[in-house]
């Protein structure tokens, strides 16, 4: 392997260790997160699905692995919990009082 061989494949794993992905929603349909992505990546939130191709093969494969993944960088959580929360995506929890 090449000395550009080597670089290319320290800054890929640089990038990769940047920013872990976190899955903030899971949907069993794609159609269903399209509105959720959508809103998202309107207000700047970069987003990223997980088992998406899955799903898109045979929908009754959703349940099986537990989803489609909506997925944001760690750094955006917060922020893309807010956003959801407000357009009704997430509901807020009732600690019984």
């Amino acid at each position: 392997m090449g000395a550009a061989h080597e670089v290319i494949l320290k800054v890929l794993f640089q990038k990769s260790n940047m920013n872990e992905l976190i899955t903030i929603l899971t949907f069993t349909y794609i159609h269903e997160l399209a509105v959720a992505q959508g809103l998202l990546e309107s207000e700047g939130v970069e987003t990223f699905l997980k088992d998406e191709f899955v799903a898109s093969v045979n929908p009754l494969y959703s349940n099986a692995i537990g989803g489609i993944k909506l997925q944001v960088n760690a750094d955006d959580v917060e922020r893309a919990t807010i956003i959801l929360r407000e357009a009704g995506f997430i509901k807020e929890e009732n600690n019984g009082t």
